[in-house]
């Protein structure tokens, strides 16, 4: 074992033992292993129960994650988080906490942000030595504006993302992880997006949820036909994020479909943190935890490939996923997955080119009407001169045998 991934066993293992596991005590040893869902609901102060304890994790096993690790875990890497909050707990690096746009900085009212940290950064998240950055921008879903609680809004998404280009210049971050949708067009949200994406950095943000109760988005449950509006996902140079389900489910039961989803994640099984510091499995197909695994995946590819520009590093994710692989220019993106589901071993092991704008050549077979094939060369004979004089030469000493042959009684005569 290496020195890098004993340290991260130990760094697991503390976690462990500061999330003590409370189990209610009608809670048998069968019902512990299922009592640890994550739950934007677990804030601070709450009930913690009990940790989990399984070892499956379906959806990180689906996109390979486990192999990824042995390659790159996200040392040195930077993920800016605009959401809710995130707890400071062990095993999950946090050097910036600040809150904006009127969102409060004393209290914790949602673990949303805490559980997108933890699928990015955790213990047992996609890579586990990044750091996460937390810009809070909203307090709860449910808000009570009476008591100056902020909800998910287009000015409190702006209030992030200018404290995110702020912060850029000191902390040099290398994802933005953007787990919250609204559904109108905002220009000032547009104009901030604009400018981060102008960064060296890669934005990720959830394509939308099918509308229930506590979604990402606004927008209504999605038929094929529909082209759902979510942002900031659907602004350029953002790259959106679906969720798919497991097996052959139909994906618009959970998400909206989007012409600018540009890749998906499973959820389902995923393991996080909950605010109270307990380890918790996801038991949702939602866009907010795949958009922070595909930030998660992305900082394992930054850490693989420093040099490599954000458009590159998106390439990559692109040009692997599960299924078709990179979408070819003029055909319409599937709207429920986009160019497929990420696939975090093949990204960093694949062996591909993409150029510093992104493109990843590719060479086609071409069948042109006009083209004609070439005459066959002349075959040249060295020998053809010497060969007709001998063939002549024996052609007129035959003759002169014959005609003498003939001539002999003649000439006996």
């Amino acid at each position: 074992m290496s020195a890098r991934h004993a340290s991260r066993l130990r760094t697991t293992l503390a976690a462990g033992v500061v999330a003590a596991a409370v189990v209610p005590v009608w809670a048998g040893p069968a019902a512990a292993e299922h009592l640890a869902p994550c739950s934007v609901s677990e804030v601070p102060g709450s009930e913690q129960l009990a940790d989990t304890h399984s070892k499956d994790n379906p959806a990180f096993d689906r996109m390979h994650v486990e192999q990824a690790q042995e390659l790159a875990t996200g040392r040195g890497v930077k993920v800016a988080v605009i959401d809710s909050g995130v707890v400071a707990l062990p095993g999950l690096a946090r050097p910036t906490s600040v809150a904006v746009g009127g969102a409060s900085a004393a209290t914790t009212l949602s673990g949303h942000g805490t559980i997108v940290a933890g699928l990015i950064a955790g213990p047992r998240g996609v890579a586990p030595d990044a750091e996460v950055h937390d810009f809070k921008v909203y307090d709860s879903d449910t808000a009570d504006i009476a008591q100056g609680q902020r909800p998910v809004t287009s000015a409190g998404i702006v209030a992030g993302i200018e404290a995110v280009l702020a912060a850029y210049p000191r902390e040099k971050f290398d994802v933005v992880n953007i787990s919250l949708a609204v559904p109108s067009p905002d220009a000032k949200l547009e104009a901030a997006v604009a400018r981060l994406v102008d960064l060296p950095l890669v934005v990720v943000a959830a394509a939308g949820n099918a509308k229930e109760e506590g979604s990402d988005t606004g927008a209504d449950k999605g038929t094929p036909g529909n082209d759902a509006d979510v942002y900031p996902a659907d602004y350029p140079g953002v790259l959106g994020v679906s969720a798919t389900p497991p097996a052959n489910e139909d994906p618009s039961t959970y998400v909206v479909p989007n012409a600018d989803t540009d890749v998906s994640a499973p959820t389902l099984g995923a393991i996080s943190l909950n605010a109270t510091g307990q380890v918790c499995d996801v038991g949702e197909v939602a866009t907010s935890w795949s958009t922070a695994e595909v930030s998660g995946i992305l900082a394992l590819l930054r850490e693989e490939f420093p040099r490599e520009t954000p458009r590159q590093l998106v390439a990559r994710l692109e040009a692997t996923t599960e299924g078709a692989g990179p979408i070819a220019q003029g055909t319409a993106h599937d709207p429920w997955a986009g160019a497929g589901v990420v696939q975090a071993y093949d990204a960093l092991t694949r062996e591909l080119a993409p150029g510093r704008q992104g493109k990843i050549e590719s060479t086609v077979a071409e069948t042109r009407t006009d083209a004609v094939a070439p005459p066959a060369p002349e075959r040249i004979d060295l020998f053809s001169t010497p060969r007709a004089i001998l063939l002549w030469s024996g052609l007129v000493a035959g003759s002169v045998l014959a005609l003498a042959f003939m001539l002999r009684p003649l000439l006996r005569r």
